[in-house]
């Protein structure tokens, strides 16, 4: 089991990252829209629901660091548990 919590801590800084790179994004598709650039994506039919997306996955990133932090200390009891 404590081997199981050390791999999910191992993702904290990709997650970090990925949470990076998506207020990035927003910030360039906020900067297109407010520019009155043209729209070209055929995955989402507007920057609104593109820029809403990405909001929905920082949330769930920010969820995934706070049960992170929760698996260290977790992590840290079972480690003096058994020592």
């Amino acid at each position: 089991y404590a081997k199981k919590l050390e791999n999910a801590i191992k993702r904290e800084a990709s997650v970090m990252k990925e949470i990076e790179n998506d207020k990035a994004l927003i910030k360039y598709l906020e900067g297109q829209k407010t520019s009155g650039a043209a729209f070209d994506n055929t995955v989402y039919e507007s920057y609104d629901a593109w820029i809403e997306t990405i909001r929905k996955q920082i949330k769930k990133s920010e969820s995934t660091l706070t049960n992170i932090e929760f698996k260290k200390v977790e992590l840290e009891a079972i480690q003096k548990y058994i020592a």
